[in-house]
């Protein structure tokens, strides 16, 4: 019996302790979890204003991103005009060059034609 006495008294020294320090560490986490809650608190009341403006961010941001696309086209078709135009203009800068080209050529034509012309007079006027 007496080895069961000193069990019982061992085991009721054991649970005294144990509730002595567990008291301290429930009162403990009974002020965490109230700071906590407040903490959480304060977290939803300062995000939802935050989510309402990055709502209104992305639908300004899907407004400004359609209204690009949609400019999109417009550009496309400006550049492929000023393709064309560049095009026309290397087209009459070519024609502009064989002008003065045949131009050039036919000065010298001219000139030539006479001085022949004046040789020819000479010749037929000395005879």
């Amino acid at each position: 019996m007496l080895l069961l006495q000193i069990t019982s008294a061992v085991t009721a020294v054991a649970v005294v302790a144990l509730a002595v320090c567990l008291i301290p560490v429930l009162l403990e986490m009974k002020k965490t979890a109230i700071s906590l809650r407040a903490t959480t608190e304060s977290l939803q009341l300062e995000i939802r204003p935050l989510i309402k403006e990055l709502r209104d961010t992305v639908a300004d941001i899907q407004v400004v991103t359609s209204s690009a696309a949609a400019n999109a086209d417009g550009v496309n078709l400006l550049l492929d005009e000023l393709g064309h135009a560049g095009h026309n203009i290397r087209m009459i800068n070519k024609i502009i060059g064989v002008a003065s080209q045949v131009v050039a050529g036919s000065s010298a034509w001219v000139t030539g034609a006479r001085v022949a012309g004046k040789f020819i007079a000479d010749r037929i006027i000395k005879k």
